[in-house]
């Protein structure tokens, strides 16, 4: 049987073994953080890193930069703010100088101010974007807040118009809705007792005496009681009742409510006494107070949207109906008076509200509604006019007739007629000439040619240019493809006679590059649609206008100094003109352009702080590129020459 060995201890490690394992520990980890250093370093200075490779690897040209006679200075590549007259380091970074010509300033391209070059680096780093400037659509925004108030031409004051007792109120607290003729008390006066019994003697002696004296009696009978607030249908009554009535009905001139109440039951009042106040909400005013720096533009007549903290999401809409002739020298206001339906009594007088105007940029210029814009479609059957048109021409100047052009632009006419009532016109002088020969068809061409010309003066020709001619002697005017003379009235006896006098260029009359034509709703001024709808905020019809675009730049590319504004204008690769503007009230996110820029130039629309900061910070071009010394093949003098900096 075999014995059992006792278990072995396992050795410890010697204090020497534990020594050098702690030792090895720490070695790894110092490598690994030492190495995380390094990296670190490196990252952070790579610029300074490569622009120190950069200058020390560059051989040196000095000799052959310098000019006999010529005057240098040095500056650091890295900090070119750092100009010395004397060889030297930098204070900054201990880096070497280098030397560079003194030059005179650059002289800058007229109406450029200055002029920054910035690395493909700093682009990127700086995010530097850039846009074109381009014809927009733009309206400014004007917002002004304002509380509702009464429609003062729809308040009425109700008093008594002779001196007496209320017996009974019919309405009798504030807040009631009354109707237009409903009773609102009961009232005794011994005036209207005794103008009663004056009215019913009248209209008894009437009746016993067919004079016409008697008639004039119950005429001013009437009149008295009319005069004293009773209404036809009561004075009626009281003569259908034959009878005096002690108390009389007050009524009510006006739907609304009733906003004051200072009658009581039994009460006795004077003539002219005020009894009640009804005011008609079913239209009410907003008193708008809008800044005098934003009050051009705005005048009566002007759209407004309304809203109100207590319908949140919901718009009122109205026009400005009152714009007031002086400013509050307090506030600085101008006082607009909003005309606003209100037809379930949601506005309150005296609630707070904001009034938001849209003001178009550029020009406005309503249409007429009977000149559409055309179709595809319509174009399509303009441009089938065209061809017969012009071949029946080129017809008659050869003193020839042509059936199939006369047949197929009469067809084209018919089918256009039907559709635009432009062409009732022109179908009307084609008929004209059916069936007639050579010489009558070219005295009806002249109206037939006058009709195309107004035609094609509103709707362009599609893909073609056509020029108008006239001929003096015989008092015509034609259509022509080319500027060459082919009189069509004369042919052969007088060909030539004739001058272009206009050319019909082909145009989209839907937009182009500075107009735009549509429907469109003052309220929203830069929704333009093709077609015909309500206004979706306040459901009028929409307006057939023709709007101008305007030039614009973003908010973003604009530098204002606070006594001039400027944008930078892309000159090229990573360079920017420094370019003063004049600019228009803001609109949105954009400024209209009064002078300065052109259509199609390229502008620092992201970023254009930085741009502006690196213009001052360095203030020689040269300098723009680190480490930039010239090149060893061209002279130092053939750089750019240093660039004032700007000066906000």
């Amino acid at each position: 049987m075999a014995t059992e060995q006792p278990n072995e201890q396992p050795r410890k490690p010697s204090f020497r073994r534990r020594l050098l394992t702690v030792f090895e520990i720490i070695n790894v980890r110092l490598r690994f953080i030492v190495l995380m250093v390094i990296v670190g370093l490196i990252a952070g200075k790579w610029e300074d890193i490569s622009n120190h490779l950069d200058r020390w690897f560059r051989p040196h040209h000095e000799a052959a930069t310098q000019q006999a006679g010529q005057e240098m200075e040095y500056y650091c590549p890295m900090h070119p703010q750092v100009v010395r007259p004397a060889p030297g380091n930098c204070p900054i970074c201990g880096m070497a100088l280098s030397p560079r010509p003194k030059q005179a300033q650059q002289v800058l391209p007229e109406g450029v101010l200055a002029r920054v070059q910035l690395t493909p680096q700093k682009m990127i780093m700086g995010r530097i974007g850039v846009s074109p400037v381009e014809h927009r659509l733009l309206s400014r925004e004007v917002r002004a807040v304002g509380f509702v108030d009464y429609d003062e031409t729809r308040r009425a004051t109700i008093s008594a118009r002779t001196a007496g007792r209320i017996d009974k109120l019919l309405v009798n607290y504030v807040g009631q809705r009354v109707d237009k003729g409903e009773e609102l008390a009961l009232f005794y006066s011994p005036d209207l007792v005794v103008a009663q019994q004056e009215l019913l003697t009248a209209v008894n002696a009437g009746k016993v005496s067919s004079t016409p004296g008697g008639q004039i009696l119950v005429d001013a009978a009437r009149n008295k009681l009319f005069q004293w607030g009773l209404t036809g249908k009561q004075i009626d009554a009281i003569i259908a009742g034959g009878a005096v009535q002690t108390d009389l009905a007050i009524t009510s001139p006006i739907v609304g409510i009733v906003t004051e109440k200072k009658a009581l039951e039994g009460q006795y009042v004077s003539a002219g006494q005020e009894l009640y106040t009804v005011a008609d909400l079913g239209s009410v005013w907003l008193q708008a107070k809008i800044f005098e720096s934003e009050v051009a533009g705005i005048d009566v007549g002007q759209a407004v949207a309304v809203e109100t903290t207590a319908y949140p999401g919901e718009t009122f809409t109205g026009r400005i109906a009152f714009m007031s002739y002086v400013v509050d020298p307090q506030t600085r206001t101008v006082s607009a008076r909003v005309q606003i339906d209100n037809p379930q009594y949601k506005l309150k007088p005296g609630m707070y509200a904001v009034a938001n105007i849209r003001l178009p940029v550029g020009k406005v210029e309503e249409l007429k509604q009977a000149a559409t814009m055309p179709t595809t479609h319509e174009i399509a059957k303009t441009e089938g006019l065209i061809g017969p048109y012009l071949a029946l021409a080129k017809a008659y100047a050869a003193d020839k007739t042509d059936e199939s052009a006369f047949t197929a632009m009469m067809a084209a006419a018919h089918e256009f007629a039907q559709v635009e009532p432009a062409g009732q016109a022109l179908l009307a002088a084609i008929h004209s000439a059916m069936g007639k020969d050579l010489s009558a068809q070219r005295e009806a061409f002249k109206a037939i040619s006058t009709e195309m010309i107004h035609l094609l003066q509103a709707r362009p020709p599609e893909g073609r240019t056509l020029y108008t001619a006239h001929c003096p002697m015989l008092n015509g005017d034609w259509l022509t493809e080319s500027r060459e003379i082919l009189n069509p009235y004369a042919g052969s006896q007088m060909l030539t006679c004739g001058e272009i006098t206009g050319e019909l260029k082909p145009t989209d009359l839907r937009e182009d590059a500075q107009f735009v034509q549509g429907y469109y709703c003052p309220l929203t001024p830069d929704a333009i649609t093709p077609t015909s709808q309500p206004c979706p905020l306040d459901g009028q019809p929409l307006m057939l206008v023709r709007r101008q675009k305007v030039l614009a730049v973003p908010v973003s590319a604009v530098i204002d100094t606070g006594t001039r504004k400027v944008v930078y204008r892309q000159d090229g690769e990573g360079v920017f003109d420094m370019i003063e503007v004049k600019l228009g009230e803001r609109a949105g996110e954009f400024f209209p352009v009064i002078s300065g820029l052109t259509g199609g130039e390229q502008i620092a629309s992201a970023g254009t702080f930085l741009v502006d900061a690196e213009n001052r910070l360095n203030p020689a071009v040269k300098a723009q590129y680190f480490g930039a010394t010239g090149s060893p093949e061209s002279p130092a003098s053939a750089a750019p020459a240093p660039t004032p900096a700007h000066q906000h």
